[in-house]
């Protein structure tokens, strides 16, 4: 399903897109039972705050291009190609592939990365969005035990991104504070359902 349609009490901001990656689109498309969750977690926000999605079905040339952009940039780093070298990488991105056993969490429309957006724009979550670091993690804030001010409000905007989500049925990849799943395998997994409701889709409609 499109979520643009569902604005202005969903937000789409479609990051891949506005990247100029090669075969994003201008829209945000996930599953209906997605957009029903999205709905009810946009409900329980404070007034004037608003989900913004930035992404959620993923093609397979998406998916291979953020493969292999993360991949390079490992290597640049130093990083050379051996288990700990993949470990790593699949910590971030999935492994592009179409096998309807184990597809990855973006390609099952099952998953959807985003944000919140309140009176003074999008809130301040600690890092952007595909920031592969240990601060990306959804409770470093909880953890690191925040002093500073500005460090408890990302605190609490993450606990409120956090809490809406769950309450609607979704669970969180904890690696990415922004990454939410429902009804594939990951789902599956964390909330112990015997298998999941969504296998991988090749295209988008």
């Amino acid at each position: 399903m499109p979520l643009k349609q569902y604005a202005p009490v969903i937000h789409v901001y479609p990051a891949y897109y506005h990247e100029g990656l090669p075969g994003s689109m201008s829209d945000c498309l996930v599953r209906q039972s997605v957009v029903e969750r999205l709905l009810r977690a946009a409900s329980v926000l404070p007034v004037d705050h608003r989900l913004v999605v930035l992404d959620g079905w993923r093609p397979l040339e998406v998916q291979q291009s953020l493969y292999d952009r993360l991949k390079n940039q490992l290597l640049e780093q130093g990083w050379t190609e051996s288990d700990a070298f993949y470990e790593e990488l699949h910590r971030y991105v999935a492994r592009p592939t179409n096998n309807p056993a184990r597809p990855p969490r973006h390609l099952t429309g099952g998953a959807v990365d985003l944000t919140i957006t309140g009176p003074d724009g999008w809130l301040d979550m600690g890092t952007l969005f595909d920031d592969f670091s240990e601060r990306a993690s959804t409770r470093f804030f909880e953890l690191y035990e925040p002093a500073e001010n500005y460090e408890l409000r990302i605190r609490d905007n993450r606990r409120m991104l956090y809490h809406a989500m769950i309450h609607a049925g979704f669970t969180n990849y904890s690696d990415e504070w922004w990454h939410f799943d429902f009804g594939n395998q990951a789902w599956a997994v964390v909330t112990g359902a015997p298998i999941a409701d969504y296998g991988g889709i090749l295209h988008g409609t």
